[in-house]
């Protein structure tokens, strides 16, 4: 009984200065506040990154890539890489592209139906806006 009483004290020492030596080594962790304004500017960094890698999906962007000579996913692999100002500035570039067609086009379409809407109200005699249709 004596020889495992010694045994466990020895045991028990050598294990306290492990775990001693041990708790020297481990650095003690730190907590800070974060503030509103830097997670919000994060935030911001992570969505202008995410915009940026939608506008190198879109089927016309790899068409052009692909016209150009350079991968799409190489592509995407390069914007991993860029700094946060560079995803910014990509960003601010995608954000001043026209969006959809041309205004000419569309005021034409327009115009065809306004053209065709006057026409039908003139032939059921509800206008009178154009002289050459005959009225019943």
């Amino acid at each position: 009984m004596k020889l495992s009483r010694s045994l466990q004290k020895s045991v028990a020492s050598i294990l306290i200065l492990a775990f001693g030596f041990l708790s020297l080594i481990v650095a003690p962790a730190k907590a800070a506040m974060v503030g509103t304004d830097d997670m919000l500017q994060a935030q911001g960094h992570d969505l202008a990154r995410q915009k940026v890698k939608i506008f190198l999906e879109r089927q016309e962007v790899v068409q052009q890539l692909h016209a150009l000579g350079v991968d799409p996913d190489e592509a995407k692999l390069r914007v991993d890489a860029m700094t946060d100002a560079e995803i910014a500035m990509v960003s601010k570039k995608i954000d001043q592209l026209p969006a959809g067609g041309d205004a000419l086009g569309f005021i034409l379409l327009v115009g065809v139906v306004v053209f065709i809407v006057l026409v039908i109200t003139d032939i059921m005699g509800v206008t009178d806006v154009f002289t050459f249709i005959k009225k019943k």
